[in-house]
């Protein structure tokens, strides 16, 4: 496994904490029903984030050569995390 690409999949792992910690801090300041789906995605995001957390631990050990390919799906899945959030955002 090259360091660059373990660094890469490190960070987005990261990046998707920090987007996990904003929503926090801006469903603290939320009401009513808006908290509650704070709430939900906020759950949703952290399961999320320990499933890939595992999951790339386990990959890292046992596929070093094939970890381009995981790290590319990570890279899609922070994606569409980042893309939920904008969408959360928005209301």
């Amino acid at each position: 496994m090259k360091k660059e690409q373990a660094g890469t999949a490190e960070k987005l792992l990261k990046d998707l904490g920090r987007s996990i910690d904003e929503l926090i801090a801006k469903a603290k300041d939320s009401k009513g029903d808006l908290k509650k789906e704070f709430k939900e995605r906020i759950d949703e995001l952290k399961r999320n984030r320990d499933t890939l957390e595992t999951e790339f631990r386990q990959f890292r050990e046992d596929h070093a050569h094939d970890f381009e390919k995981f790290e590319n799906s990570l890279q899609k899945v922070a994606d569409e995390v980042k893309e939920t959030l904008k969408k959360v955002f928005k209301k």
